[in-house]
């Protein structure tokens, strides 16, 4: 999602009567429900063919993909060229704008000094810069005017000369196509943009940047405003990121696939993931089998956060209360019960179960306090909804002290003290079961914790302690798999391959003792192997990141 640069300004407004919002709901919910349902645009059809997908659209689901046959991991279910996308602004400089390769050598647009080619072969296929360029060099200022995200305003930018390309090439009977064809502008229109949950100041603000960038624009690209602003509703409800090709895990372009953004649908359990490709391409592809005609789903957010956290950014980004069968089965049965509570004191086999807050608490940030008891889902056993809540307070409070002594200060001792204490008193110990009223060890904010944490401990060298703290993050996450969470993830795939550098690093600091030095590469490969595997999943194995692993898996 684009985020605005003035935050407050662009968050969504939880201050909409929430009782008038929720009967418009359910009009529109019963009107979906009465009406006929649409058939599915041939177009759809005849793009995914190519793969084992069924593409549906039932009263009940709404428009969504499911496997037209049994799928093992791995499978790609779906590759989509982009109608367009951007590098960011913070790497506008360093990847390529056709094929979003690093560049070691740049050929820079003189004209807008905005867009950045590999190579000339990149420079000739770059089918619209010609009709945006004269735009693209006022975006920055416009940008700065209005207090709009620049990013955002390129894309829209790009997505306007798409359609005025898509225009010129049906008039030439679809003469000069590129080989990797993007999905065309008129899919966009399908996409749904949840305007009417958008902040009003967005629009204000969205508005006066359209009309200043409209004035930019050739007349045959130009749009009425209210399109515009409209068409970046959509690009914020709908774009996904696309990922460094190399090591680094970060999403360095921005782009609108319409027809991914359509029929993969979320779950916060889901069976597939979303990886950025070369060349501007979003795959789609199974993490774990997938029987015939279950649901192709997707993930927006951190599985690993508390039910109440991801609903919460589902609801602020993506504008849907999520109703997936994680999020609606019962606390004391889902695993989500350990990533929000304490051990309980009894049993120490367990937690006390927090229930979710309701809709009307995360959406109005209406703060109920806890009151009576909370039981342990193991032995039923109760504690004060209070001590409790007060235990996870004081956790979340040393949290934010160890994140701000980093943001702020950069003092990573005292992160460190706030930190440490909230992952190493479960790491340090013989088995979860030795103490209760902590955090249990999978609560998500030890998790969070422990990120920053290994940043900490590697920055004082304390190489031994970091590799603790990313085991404990594995095993995590391979517990959360016990329990029918994805075994492949991108994330997880990382974390091996921080372990096996940190392994790698620690075999160097110990050269001089040449069985320790062994022990430690050996263990380095070890993790590179499974990261390569995981990516191998997730990316597939002719990825570039699946092939950086593998090469640093032999180098060791």
């Amino acid at each position: 999602m684009v985020e605005e640069t003035n935050k407050d300004d662009t968050k969504l407004d939880t201050k909409v009567d929430f009782e008038l919002k929720k009967k418009a709901n359910k009009k529109k919910k019963k009107a979906a429900v009465s009406g006929p349902v649409a058939p599915i645009d041939p177009y759809y059809e005849q793009v995914m063919h190519k793969y084992p997908v069924l593409l549906r659209n039932t009263k009940t689901k709404g428009r969504h993909a499911a496997a037209s046959e049994q799928l093992g991991e791995g499978t790609t279910v779906c590759l989509e060229q982009a109608t367009a996308f951007v590098v960011r602004s913070e790497y506008i400089d360093q990847h390529c704008h056709v094929c979003l390769d690093s560049l070691s050598t740049k050929m820079m647009c003189s004209d807008c000094s905005k867009a950045f080619y590999c190579s000339k072969t990149c420079l000739e296929r770059d089918d619209t810069h010609a009709l945006a360029c004269s735009t693209m060099a006022q975006v920055d200022s416009i940008a700065r005017v209005t207090d709009v995200d620049p990013d955002l305003l390129r894309l829209i930018t790009l997505l306007l000369a798409r359609r005025q390309r898509d225009s010129s090439e049906k008039e030439n009977d679809g003469k000069d196509k590129q080989t990797s064809t993007p999905t065309p502008f008129w899919c966009t229109n399908d996409l749904i943009s949840h305007r009417d949950h958008a902040n009003p100041a967005f629009i204000r603000v969205v508005t006066e940047a359209g009309e200043r960038l409209l004035s930019e624009m050739a007349e045959s690209m130009q749009v009425p405003v209210d399109d515009l602003v409209t068409l970046a509703c959509r690009i914020n409800s709908n774009a996904h990121g696309l990922g460094d090709n190399e090591a680094r895990n970060t999403d360095v372009a921005l782009g609108l696939f319409p027809v991914g953004a359509m029929f993969f649908n979320h779950a916060c359990n889901p069976n597939c993931a979303f990886v950025g490709v070369q060349n501007g391409q979003l795959a789609f592809r199974t993490i774990r089998p997938v029987q015939k005609d279950e649901e192709l789903t997707v993930s927006y957010i951190d599985l690993y956060a508390s039910r109440d956290e991801r609903r919460q950014d589902l609801w602020g980004t993506k504008h849907f209360w999520c109703k997936c069968k994680r999020c609606t089965s019962p606390m004391d049965k889902s695993v989500d019960r350990f990533l929000q509570s304490i051990v309980c004191e009894t049993c120490y086999q367990d937690v006390y179960v927090v229930p979710p807050s309701s809709m009307e608490e995360l959406v109005h940030g209406r703060r109920v306090e806890p009151s009576g008891e909370w039981k342990c889902a193991k032995c039923g056993s109760a504690a004060s909804a209070q001590s409790v809540s007060s235990t996870i307070e004081k956790a979340q409070e040393m949290y934010m002290e160890g994140l701000m002594a980093i943001r702020k200060a950069r003092d990573y001792r005292r992160a460190r003290s706030k930190l440490e204490p909230l992952v190493t008193t479960v790491t340090m110990k013989k088995s979860e079961s030795d103490k209760g009223g902590d955090l249990h060890p999978r609560n998500a904010l030890r998790l969070n914790a422990s990120i920053p944490l290994m940043n900490c401990l590697r920055h004082s060298q304390d190489i031994n302690a970091a590799i603790n703290v990313n085991r404990y993050i594995i095993d995590t996450m391979e517990e959360h798999a016990k329990e029918s969470l994805p075994r492949n993830t991108a994330e997880i795939s990382d974390f091996w391959q921080n372990l096996g550098e940190l392994c790698d690093l620690m075999a160097s600091k110990t050269q001089d003792r040449a069985a320790l030095s062994k022990r430690w590469r050996k263990e380095a490969r070890e993790a590179f192997d499974q990261a390569a595997r995981v990516r191998s999943v997730v990316f597939g194995p002719e990825h570039p990141k699946t092939k950086f692993v593998m090469k640093l898996a032999t180098s060791v």
